[in-house]
């Protein structure tokens, strides 16, 4: 996750977005951000604070590393759905790996490692690699790395996966909802419809927290973005990561025209609410009036709940 521009195989999918006959079940699975280590305790307090379970909760791995065992049991075991950002390079240094390595097979056994573990839950789970490319701040922007092998490596990942049989991870392709600079474009590193099975969308309204940033609605975030990918890849799209600072504007208001919106955009199948304290505090506390809202406006039967049975 970082800020914007100065002005983001079917097996399950029938079950978890619509039917498999044509007509798409209308409604949005609720999701959320919780901590590097959600565990059962974190994922029913969110429950319990605003009324929905997480469809889906979000986790970060960087690049050598493996889902936590006890993550991927307590996620599922509570109902919820593991969405995983695989992240290649040594997040805690910052450095990049050794891309011209990873496409020339080297690094193959811990692909096929990481993609056996993943099959092992024996369902969906959902998996964004390299993401927000068409950002200048990180090592795999298109623009530092460039469109070929960006899209080499999430070919030669995404083939290395479906050898291993890995046919219940879901892939999404998750950009951030504006190209950083503006030449450094997502449609670039798009690496195929046959690679892709969601598009996901970060953005964040980061208020008055920075030099740079202004307070922003959600649909002047996601709006344009939202409209453009859908009409250019035809794909379902999931609010891969969002949220609002509380510095500089209405954040009651803003949580509860950015749930209005969303009921608006019949393409989202999904979110993912980013509900911590971060570079800025983008948490809706449950006893705060912004959390009240959040839980009012998820109270609507759009909003869903994954289901055991479903998964």
């Amino acid at each position: 996750m970082k800020r914007a521009a100065p002005i983001i195989l079917a097996l399950g999918a029938c079950v978890l977005f619509g039917s498999c006959d044509g007509q798409k079940e209308k409604g949005c699975l609720t999701g959320a951000f919780l901590a590097d280590m959600p565990k059962a305790a974190l994922i029913e307090k969110f429950a319990v604070d605003y009324g929905k379970r997480p469809a889906f909760v979000l986790i970060f791995l960087d690049w050598g590393k493996f889902p936590d065992e006890t993550v991927v049991r307590d996620v599922y075991a509570s109902g919820s759905i593991l969405m995983v950002t695989w992240e290649p390079w040594r997040a805690v240094q910052k450095v990049a790996i050794d891309y011209g390595a990873l496409l020339s097979g080297r690094d193959d056994a811990y692909i096929r490692d990481f993609a056996l573990r993943l099959k092992a839950v024996g369902k969906p789970v959902f998996l964004r690699f390299a993401h927000e490319m068409n950002g200048d701040w990180y090592p795999w922007s298109g623009r530092k790395l460039g469109k070929e092998t960006y899209i080499g490596m999430f070919r030669h990942i995404r083939k290395v996966f479906d050898e291993a049989g890995a046919r219940n991870v879901r892939w999404v392709f998750s950009i951030n909802a504006e190209n950083v600079p503006p030449e450094n474009t997502y449609a670039d590193c798009y690496p195929g419809d046959r690679y892709v099975d969601y598009i996901g969308l970060d953005g964040y309204n980061w208020g008055a927290t920075q030099a740079w940033s202004r307070w922003r609605s959600f649909e002047d975030v996601f709006s344009g973005v939202y409209e453009e990918t859908v009409r250019r890849y035809k794909k379902p799209v999931i609010l891969s990561e969002f949220s609002s600072s509380s510095v500089g504007g209405d954040k009651v208001r803003w949580i509860d025209e950015a749930l209005q919106e969303i009921r608006k955009m019949p393409a989202v199948k999904g979110f993912i609410l980013f509900n911590i304290d971060k570079e800025t505090d983008w948490r809706f506390p449950p006893d705060a009036a912004s959390g009240q809202e959040l839980k009012t406006g998820l109270r609507n039967a759009y909003f869903k709940e994954a289901r055991e049975e479903e998964l």
